[in-house]
């Protein structure tokens, strides 16, 4: 692979050899993944938030990408190289060039709001009131600033588990199968060989700093990452812990953590369903399918969208990606520890040029880097490192090999995931596996709608021509739909059709008046009971009815209201009564 880049390079490169020609980098585009900051510990009977800390730390990351890609020529060295994503709002945010996205979890969906103030702050500190002079003018003349000195609101997408876009950001979430298969790891001999060596150090340390939280029982390697996570929140916030607990056992506890975590997720040959699936590292696989869809969509648009792509999380797809495309390895220590809180994993679309070039880039002209920086403090920086493999010198890859290599380590589509973790995920029911082979059979479609489903939309694009249609050759033809309605049957009343001869009903017929009834097929005249039935009943006069049966007591004839609203014609109250007639 590093000949092959070798290769591309060349045509680029053979200006240099006279010495006449400088090739310029330029970032058209941006893909940043940033792990969550300072939160709570998940032992807590309260659901974890963000602490004021890991909002400063969010926010200073937020400032670290701004310095490299919106403004850096305003905030880095001059001997450091410019990296300012092409044609990017530098002071006001555009969310229709900027994407961001976040779990539904507050501690994470936080991270993101601080990040953006730390990327956009507010006009007036990061413009001097210049840049928003006469941006929200009134009419009489004032300019209106939006509050805390021209806050900056970002469209920040939450996808919640039962939100399909949230497996690109928590893949082995709601996965059964990556539970059920990592859940091996458990019977393996390397994790009893460390459970029982480690059991006498968690001893060590529960009566004084873990009892009342975790019970004794559990305090051992099978919570290594929920004690560490408790320990070091407790070192950062509680004075006792800081002064009794010592450094040595907090980085004991801090590497045994991240023993846990990396076999949880960082174990590529471990298969679910299918063989050679990877489940162990779905995290991964569904955060690289994440990035390939970025870069399509800016590159296809030419950069319109997604100039600058923003997702948040944990870091268990950081360390699966790490798995998955060999950053874990000797030559890369940083990749052996958990990351730090405000992370950051970056991947760089850049061009090469000798000059400016208002065009936008072919794709042989693009290629992309990887950077990744460990935590926010002033110690840290963005580091270029080789993927999958390259030469250390090598972290300029061609954009067509990136994609030919991603797209080995991603999933394909929706339905590989729902299918790989068997997943019951209320969107899954609306994919099926329509091939036996979820790993090698790339779809064409990222949505692959089943035939119920199919059917549905069809009939409602069906429904909608025909009602277009007919609406036309109404108002065009003059074409009109009319309901004729039927005088009441003579056999009328409630049972309607059903009704047989024998069973008596009340009939008021035209013309007569309000108050006289008759009695049809063999029957007397109606007593006036509580019970009869009065008024338009069959037409849903109930209240018609109801008022006037309590008006009627035994044994008292009582004026009925007259029924004749309904009817088409109008019956005279006042006209003379039907006389009762019986027959036979």
């Amino acid at each position: 692979m590093a000949w092959t880049t070798l290769l591309r390079l060349l045509p680029l490169l053979a200006p240099l050899a006279g010495g006449q020609t400088v090739l310029n980098q330029e970032v058209v585009a941006a893909f940043v993944y940033t792990m969550y900051g300072d939160r709570t510990p998940f032992v807590f009977q309260e659901n974890p938030i963000l602490t004021p800390l890991g909002a400063q730390q969010l926010y200073q990351a937020g400032a670290n990408i701004r310095a490299r890609y919106v403004t850096p020529t305003l905030n880095t060295d001059d001997d450091e190289e410019s990296a300012t994503i092409r044609d990017i709002s530098p002071y006001q945010i555009y969310n229709d060039e900027i994407s961001v996205s976040s779990t539904d979890d507050q501690w994470v969906m936080a991270s993101a709001q601080a990040f953006m103030q730390g990327l956009y702050p507010p006009l007036v500190s990061s413009s001097n009131y210049t840049y928003i002079s006469g941006q929200s003018p009134l009419a009489n003349g004032t300019n209106v600033v939006a509050p805390l000195d021209g806050y900056q609101y970002a469209t920040i997408h939450t996808s919640s588990a039962n939100d399909l876009d949230s497996i690109f950001l928590q893949g082995s979430e709601s996965c059964p199968m990556y539970t059920s298969a990592s859940s091996q790891y458990y019977s393996s001999p390397f994790y009893e060989a460390l459970a029982a060596g480690t059991s006498e150090f968690y001893a060590s340390i529960e009566p004084e700093f873990l009892a009342g939280v975790f019970p004794s029982a559990s305090v051992g390697y099978f919570d290594a990452y929920y004690i560490w996570d408790y320990l070091n929140y407790a070192y950062l916030h509680n004075r006792t812990v800081a002064d009794n607990l010592d450094e040595a056992s907090l980085t004991r506890a801090s590497i045994l953590a991240a023993d846990w975590a990396f076999a949880m997720n960082t174990n590529t040959t471990l298969s679910g369903l299918n063989a050679g699936d990877q489940i162990g590292v779905m995290a991964g696989k569904t955060l690289a399918y994440k990035i390939l869809r970025t870069f399509y969509s800016t590159i296809n648009t030419q950069g319109a969208v997604n100039k600058l792509a923003l997702a948040f999380g944990s870091y268990e797809p950081m360390l699966a990606f790490a798995a998955l495309s060999d950053l874990i390895s000797p030559m890369n220590e940083a990749f052996y520890n958990l990351p730090a809180p405000g992370s950051s994993f970056v991947f760089e679309l850049v061009t090469l040029s000798s000059g400016f070039n208002s065009t936008y880039p072919s794709t042989d002209e693009l290629f992309v880097r990887f950077l990744y920086q460990n935590g926010t403090g002033n110690d840290t920086q963005l580091v270029a490192y080789p993927l999958f493999g390259y030469s250390p010198s090598n972290t300029l890859i061609p954009l067509s090999d990136f994609l030919a290599s991603m797209e080995t380590i991603s999933i394909s589509s929706v339905q590989e995931w729902c299918t790989s973790c068997a997943s019951v995920s209320v969107f899954c029911a609306a994919f099926t596996d329509t091939t036996s082979d979820t790993g090698s059979g790339r779809k064409s479609s990222y949505y692959s709608v089943t035939p119920v489903v199919a059917g549905v939309i069809g009939a409602a694009i069906t429904l909608v021509f025909v009602g277009l249609v007919l609406g036309a050759i109404m108002l065009f033809g003059g074409f009109r739909l009319f309901r004729v309605s039927k005088r009441r049957s003579e056999l009328g009343g409630f049972k309607g059709a059903e009704k047989l001869a024998s069973d008596q009903d009340l009939t008021l017929p035209k013309g007569g008046g309000g108050g006289a009834a008759a009695v049809v097929e063999g029957g007397g005249p109606a007593p006036t009971s509580g019970h009869e039935r009065v008024g338009s009943w069959e037409l849903s006069d109930q209240d018609k009815a109801q008022e006037a049966q309590r008006s009627i007591t035994p044994g008292q004839a009582a004026p009925r209201r007259p029924s004749y609203e309904d009817d088409e014609l109008y019956v005279d109250p006042y006209g003379a009564a039907i006389k009762p007639r019986e027959s036979v």
